[in-house]
């Protein structure tokens, strides 16, 4: 899959399925830039690692981002279709996700932490090696460094672009292009 992310129109991007390799999915936008929390906020570290949240089935806590439901698009097949006329203008990080405990073909491992009942895309360094660099705009290194997410940008004119920092955080993960 050498393209994850398409720009299809204005207020329409579509995600490629082999993302989880699921025909069905969630969404998950936050219009926040950065994340509203990490593994350095004490609360999140907290609880992924007290030995008692592990024996316990987590909650399913979205904490200031909202979840949206997605099917394959039967316009668009391979594709989910997201729709941004609603969305105002400005940066949006998101990723897509398993439904909870649904083991998917591709992604990361199930887990018992926090949101770790969702497999999430897993874009290992083979991957981003062999990604275009149009497509590696998109992407977003997470402050803890644990993974990618994708961010956009809808501008005042409805344009949707890439808005990752990519190429000035890679570096931290020892990948050079």
């Amino acid at each position: 899959m050498k393209q994850f992310i398409k720009v299809q129109d204005k207020n329409l991007f579509l995600l490629h399925l082999d993302l989880l390799g699921l025909r069905e999915a969630q969404l998950w936008i936050g219009s926040q830039p950065v994340g509203p929390t990490d593994n350095n906020d004490p609360r999140v570290l907290q609880e992924r690692t007290q030995e008692e949240s592990k024996k316990v089935k987590p909650e399913n806590r979205i904490s200031g981002i909202e979840a949206v439901h997605l099917v394959e698009s039967d316009i668009y097949p391979g594709w989910f279709e997201i729709d941004t006329s609603s969305w105002q203008s400005g940066i949006y990080r998101f990723n897509i996700h398993s439904k909870p405990y649904v083991q998917a073909p591709h992604g990361t491992e199930l887990q018992p932490i926090r949101d770790g009942q969702y497999l999430w895309p897993s874009f290992s360094d083979e991957y981003l090696y062999d990604l275009p660099n149009e497509q590696k705009q998109f992407l977003y290194l997470e402050r803890n460094k644990a993974g990618f997410c994708m961010r956009i940008e809808i501008d005042e004119d409805r344009n949707i672009q890439p808005a990752g920092d990519v190429y000035s955080r890679l570096s931290n993960r020892g990948i050079l292009f």
